[in-house]
């Protein structure tokens, strides 16, 4: 990327070296999330130019760099995307995703979408080799942030019910995220096909919001109860509103999409009715050591939507920015001879 608001080039560059600590990744598939069009749109103020981005990554490790230890040239891995520096307040505290020196591989330090990436050992993970690079890729994302969003944010518990705003590449994943906690879930969609995926992942209930009442139908569904946990998805002061409104005295509004600049509330709902809205960063390496076991115990399957083959990622951003993408996309690299 060497304008914002532009599309990517595809050209030579030099293959990276790691430095101490470091391992070089040779990447086999690589997630598309929105947060990579809010960078090529220029919104993220801290993404350097010229920049190669990519933050879900899958790989073999290619080479080990001086005191790196813990891996083998062939292991199969995947890449979180914080880099802390494990000394602040929250790095010791378990909360290595409010670090005060963050730096993440994709958006600050280049990312995946590139035959090779160098990383720091410490946030390199090894996952089974039987499970596809195209799903372990969307781990670190897609299904982390999903699952920091449920356990951590929302602290759901046995019989919780919930409603998931937005069905796409973190929707899918979050459905089968809820389940495994024992919650009741409902999906939001405006497109009548994610909404009869939905229901496959294991839906307990589905509203479509182009033709019913979201709240009327929540209310039908709860018995007048509401949710206790609302997640949004779509990060827009519309909905943002509609998580509210359907979140039950005492609720939570967990903000996982983000869009809007700002958004505003009636304060005297959320005072009177002790309701919560609840930021969501990312997740912590625990977060992602746990799903990639979840992963690797098969009960949650990553839903990729489509792959594209590497020289396609410009077509790849397109299709996720006019919306056409109904999932989690991941580009491909070419097997190994």
């Amino acid at each position: 990327m060497r304008e914002f608001n532009q599309q990517l080039s595809l050209e030579q560059v030099p293959v990276p070296e790691p430095g101490p600590g470091e391992v070089r990744i040779k990447v086999r598939a690589c997630g598309l999330c929105a947060s990579d069009l809010h960078i090529q749109e220029g919104k993220i103020a801290s993404v350097p130019l010229p920049h190669i981005p990519g933050h879900e990554i899958a790989g073999k490790i290619e080479a080990l760099g001086p005191g790196v230890t813990d891996f083998a040239v062939g292991d199969h891995v995947v890449v979180g995307i914080d880099i802390v520096c494990g000394k602040c307040c929250f790095c010791r505290t378990g909360r290595g995703n409010l670090c005060t020196s963050l730096t993440r591989v994709g958006f600050e330090r280049n990312g995946g979408y590139a035959e090779y990436v160098t990383v720091p050992q410490g946030i390199v993970y090894p996952i089974r080799a039987d499970i596809p690079f195209e799903q372990a890729a969307i781990i670190p994302d897609a299904v982390a942030c999903m699952y920091h969003a449920i356990k951590t944010q929302a602290k759901l518990f046995p019989g919780s019910r919930i409603c998931i705003l937005g069905m796409g590449g973190l929707g899918f994943q979050g459905i089968q995220i809820a389940k495994l906690f024992g919650a009741e879930v409902y999906c939001t969609s405006r497109q009548g096909h994610k909404l009869d995926l939905a229901g496959e992942f294991g839906a307990d209930g589905v509203i479509n919001t182009k033709t019913q009442d979201l709240y009327g139908e929540i209310a039908k569904l709860t018995g007048g109860e509401m949710c206790d946990a609302v997640f949004d998805n779509i990060g827009i002061e519309g909905s943002i509103m509609q998580a509210l409104s359907i979140c039950k005295p005492g609720g939570k509004a967990i903000i996982v999409g983000y869009t809007d600049a700002a958004f505003t509330v009636e304060y005297q709902d959320i005072m009177k009715l002790e309701k919560e809205i609840i930021g969501m960063r990312g997740s912590t390496g625990q977060d992602l050591i746990e799903a990639i076991r979840f992963v690797e115990e098969k009960k949650i399957t990553p839903y990729i939507y489509k792959t594209y083959p590497f020289d396609q990622v410009a077509e790849a951003l397109e299709d996720l920015a006019k919306g056409r993408s109904l999932g989690r996309t991941v580009i491909l690299y070419e097997e190994e001879e």
